[in-house]
């Protein structure tokens, strides 16, 4: 197992580029995460949409920001905006947002009574909250890129010759699953670190939460990838649909920004996604909430990375152990 490891940080080297720029990205995505953070207290920036210059609509939950015309729609897909409110004159105003209609509402409401301290409004996310969002697809995606231990040797066919070898086909499986979250969580911690405690950066949780979060993290995103190498045949192609789904399936779960739109059955659907279970505990962690209330999100996730693990590992017995007998 330990000869496994070594080989394996050793055949690392072949992606060290790879393994740079994603440090690089996650760098990127803590310090965005914390700017936006301190930047946007409020709960959202919209788009104020007149032509008359000397009105402006103040509030301390939006930050209203005057446009002469409207902003694209990409701009509000990448959070540049949260929604746009159209002055259509005599007192009248269209809405328009991508978040869901409890926003939408809250909105109208901030609009018709911009003094009103009876708006219902959510606390925003934190700024520990924001970093996971972020950090979320890149330590996803890693768990895919570095599988390629696994996913070269299942190509070239070397994993038939380990099966029939003395080493235990778990502790085979195991030692690869221990590499994968090895070299994305410990990188990301030691950053998270740095910032913490050399640069004196709030970060929203305590190095201790986040090593516990990072490590429930990259053990979902390895199972996904044993899974994903188990069932799709080619290391190029388990590499492609597996990043595919997890970048689809990330974004939807709300990463950057909630997609739900008030659609009721979009909410149920995206509750299937264990990354939308994960964002729920993790907010519900920072904002101080009872622990006891959200054990069921952090446990959805865990028993679907234990499902991943070991449907992964009766797979491949299947395939390679049994069959060589």
């Amino acid at each position: 197992m330990i000869n496994i490891l070594r080989n394996n940080y050793f055949r690392l080297k072949s992606k060290k580029y790879y393994s740079i720029i994603y440090l690089i990205m996650t760098i990127l995505s803590i310090v965005v995460a914390i700017y936006m953070t301190s930047k946007f207290q409020t709960n959202g920036n919209i788009a104020f949409v007149t032509n008359d210059k000397e009105k402006a609509i103040k509030s301390e939950y939006f930050n209203f920001v005057s446009l002469e015309r409207e902003p694209e729609k990409y701009e509000l897909a990448l959070g540049r905006y949260d929604g746009v409110v159209t002055d259509n004159g005599a007192g009248e105003y269209e809405i328009y947002t991508i978040k869901n209609t409890e926003y939408k509402q809250m909105l109208k409401k901030v609009i018709d009574n911009p003094d009103s301290k009876e708006i219902g409004i959510e606390s925003n996310r934190g700024v520990g909250t924001n970093i996971i969002g972020f950090l979320m697809v890149f330590i996803l995606l890693q768990s895919i890129l570095f599988m390629f231990t696994l996913a070269e040797e299942i190509e070239l066919k070397q994993i038939e010759r380990i099966a029939v070898s003395p080493l235990s086909f778990s502790k085979y499986i195991l030692a690869h699953f221990i590499f994968n979250i090895s070299f994305i969580v410990v990188p990301t911690f030691l950053t998270l670190t740095i910032i913490n405690i050399l640069f004196k950066v709030n970060i929203g949780f305590s190095l201790t939460q986040y090593l516990g979060i990072l490590m429930i993290l990259g053990a979902l995103g390895t199972s996904f990838s044993l899974f994903m190498n188990a069932f799709i045949k080619g290391a190029d192609n388990a590499n492609m649909i597996g990043s595919a789904s997890i970048l689809l399936t990330t974004i939807l779960s709300g990463s950057f920004y909630s997609f739900e739109n008030g659609n009721e059955i979009l909410q149920k659907i995206l509750l299937i996604f264990p990354q939308k279970e994960f964002l729920n505990f993790v907010k519900a962690l920072e904002d101080g909430k009872d622990i006891l209330n959200s054990l069921p999100q952090i446990l959805y996730v865990i028993i679907i990375s234990l499902a991943f693990f070991f449907i992964s590992i009766i797979k491949m017995k299947k395939d390679y152990v049994l069959r060589s007998e």
